[in-house]
């Protein structure tokens, strides 16, 4: 049989081979191989695809029921994003550049990967064990100000003047001697033994990311600046290089911060970083190779739920994700740092244009169809309607113990299995401008009660209002070395910093009696901004947050375990314009993004949640601003629920705007 003598990659064209590992008859180390796509197939193998040009099946183009193939237009942009070669507006990347958008749903590709393996090879940038001791001896690393840190250091400095001279004084030997004779003084020794270890570890961090390449120090007389740090101080190159190397490493802690787990992520080899960044991607697309969702975050204390099974046994709803994903890198004996880089080294950055590989996985749960009936539970957890300051202006914490949560869940032989549940967010009291011109507050409310999700949009657009705020339109972007105000399409999409980040699906109340869906502009959709759907005090406009990968993953579940119906993109001839710094600006969205619907459409169900403080229900209008003059009481504005009737629950065919909320 041909398979039999196939046995290189040269034998086979690019777009028709797949990497299998053997294992010998008599055991030992896995042996290369290659079949045709068709071959694996037979074989059993599941192909994942570790191609530079793979996008998740939200994005990947698809033929209509007639056989037309449908274009999807934010698909180049997410392959060149992914490969370090353009920016967030598809403008070429100058050389050097790296996207670095892990965090935001955009996992690098294996080229990508392959890049940085080889550098890290070069320059493992490996703490010695004394810098990694400083690391170590603290738990973060303190990110005040420029004028905080030099007024810290002189007042450190005196400090150690005034405890060196009791120490003399004293007669002791050291300052821990001191602090056992003079108890008074302990306060004081603590204070400055933490300072100076702080201090050690953050020149760590600068040498750190310095080996990186994130970070420039200035030259002795030079003065720093965005780009050239200044050594010893927070200033804003370090800020950038901090949250670069975060981005780079998926880590979800604020950008102004130096914490446990990026603490963690400094003290190993950057090797052993570029590994668990393989790990991350590779888990990405196993699951979308596969066709699961479940993660392991619906086990509770007592372990994962249990769904009995056709045979009547309790079965534990296993941990898809991580398991296939281990027996992926198992099969491809990269379960190391070394192994994935030896991995890497093997194959030229050539292979990884196209590069498929065959692996073996354990069946699916018998609860796996190809139309299965899926659900989405959303519960508002602890919901506060008071505005957040008294009647003084006085601002006033509203603690929560029970977060948003969203919970997919599969209804199998008349039992209710929860496969993934996720943070996400509600609405809250946030900014609106109102007709006047001036800035309110306003509750923007989710919706409590049964809908249905029918369309899911891919690269979605946001359509904002004339309430939003003109600030948010306009951004500051360097183009050809000057910098420029332009359009903010960062905010309105398509793109993974959009309002509604990459994929978002739309909940409607169905219309009944031939009247159509009733669309109040809540959304469940992906977003960058994960510091507000983790934070204790973040809320949204009204709509459901996931992180972005978190969304793709959900979608593409839904996508491929959904009857549904590819229509494609949705062309739209938006055009606005508006006044801002004195400049006019026009914002032009030519379409609302790549469109499916669900057939049927997906139940959704918000659950009201526990309500906390003193209203029953929310603030109808606008609410002043503590601390703003205003001209004159609130202006009138159109009820609650009817600003979006035309918005991206509306019949897709025309060319109707998408609105709605954040």
């Amino acid at each position: 049989m041909e398979k039999d003598r196939v046995r290189t990659k040269d034998d086979l064209p690019p777009n028709d081979r797949v990497l299998v590992m053997i294992e010998p008859p008599g055991g030992g180390e896995r042996q290369e191989s290659w079949l045709r796509r068709s071959e694996a197939i037979r074989a059993g193998y599941t192909i994942v695809d570790l191609s530079d040009d793979w996008t998740p099946y939200i994005f990947a183009e698809q033929d209509d029921a007639t056989g037309k193939h449908l274009y999807n237009r934010y698909r180049r942009v997410f392959i060149g994003l992914a490969n370090d070669e353009l920016d967030s507006d598809g403008v070429p990347l100058e050389a050097g550049q790296k996207n670095y958008l892990e965090l935001f749903g955009i996992f690098p590709s294996l080229s990508v990967l392959r890049e940085r393996f080889l550098r890290s090879e070069k320059e493992s940038c490996m703490p010695s064990t004394a810098e990694g001791a400083a690391l170590a001896a603290v738990d973060d690393v303190p990110t005040l100000t420029v004028a905080q840190m030099k007024k810290n250091a002189a007042q450190h400095e005196r400090l150690a003047k005034e405890l060196e001279a009791e120490r003399r004084k004293a007669g002791a030997d050291s300052l821990a001697t001191l602090a056992k004779k003079r108890p008074k003084l302990a306060s004081k020794v603590e204070t400055l033994e933490r300072f100076e270890k702080q201090k050690a570890a953050f020149a760590e961090v600068e040498k750190r990311l310095a080996c990186e390449g994130l970070l420039k120090f200035a030259e002795p007389g030079k003065k720093p600046n965005a780009e050239l740090h200044a050594r010893g101080l927070y200033d804003d190159a370090m800020r950038a290089a901090v949250r670069t190397f975060q981005q780079k490493n998926m880590i979800y802690e604020g950008s102004h911060a130096i914490r446990k787990k990026t603490m963690v992520a400094l003290t190993r080899p950057a090797l052993a970083n570029d590994y668990e960044s393989l790990v991350r991607a590779l888990r990405e697309r196993v699951v979308a190779a596969a066709g699961v969702i479940e993660d392991g975050s619906t086990d509770g204390k007592n372990g994962p739920p249990k769904y009995t099974s056709a045979s009547g046994e309790k079965r534990p709803v296993p941990n898809l994700a991580e398991e296939y994903t281990k027996h992926v890198v198992e099969q491809l004996g990269i379960t190391t740092p070394e192994q994935a880089l030896a991995f890497m080294k093997r194959y030229p950055a050539e292979d990884f244009k196209r590069f498929l590989v065959g692996v073996k996985l354990p069946p699916r749960p018998e609860y796996y169809s190809d139309h299965m009936e899926l659900s989405i539970v959303i519960d508002r957890g602890d919901v506060w309607y008071d505005p957040p300051f008294d009647e003084e202006g006085k601002w006033h914490a509203q603690p929560r113990s029970r977060y948003p949560t969203l919970t997919l869940l599969l209804d199998y032989r008349g039992e209710q299995i929860p496969l993934a549940r996720w943070r996400t967010t509600i609405g809250g009291w946030r900014s609106e401008q109102a007709s006047d011109g001036y800035e309110y507050y306003k509750y923007k409310g989710s919706d409590v009660g049964p809908r249905v999700m029918r369309h899911i949009i891919s690269g979605p657009v946001w359509i904002a209002p004339e309430s939003t705020p003109i600030r948010s339109l306009v951004k500051t972007k360097v183009i050809d070395g000057v910098s420029q105000s332009v359009v903010n399409y960062d905010e309105l999409g398509p793109g993974y910093t959009s309002a509604y980040g990459l994929v978002a699906g739309y909940l409607v109340i169905p219309g009944e009696n031939g009247r159509p869906d009733g669309d109040r502009g809540i959304r469940i959709h992906g977003s960058s901004n994960y510091l507000s759907i983790y934070n204790p005090e973040g809320y949204s406009h009204g709509c459901h947050r996931l992180p972005n990968h978190l969304a793709i993953r959900l979608y593409d579940f839904l996508l491929q375990h959904r009857k549904m119906k590819v229509l494609g993109d949705a062309p739209m001839n938006f055009w606005r314009q508006f006044l801002a710094y004195n400049h006019v600006f026009e914002i032009r969205i030519p379409s609302r993004g790549y469109v499916y619907e669900l057939d049927p459409p997906l139940p959704v169900n918000v659950l009201a949640g526990r309500r906390r403080g003193k209203l029953t229900s929310p603030v109808v209008g606008y609410v002043q601003k503590p601390g703003v003059r205003y001209p004159g009481p609130p202006p009138d504005q159109i009820p609650e629920g009817t600003e979006d009737k035309a918005g991206a629950g509306a019949p897709l065919a025309d060319n109707t705007p998408v609105g709605g909320t954040l």
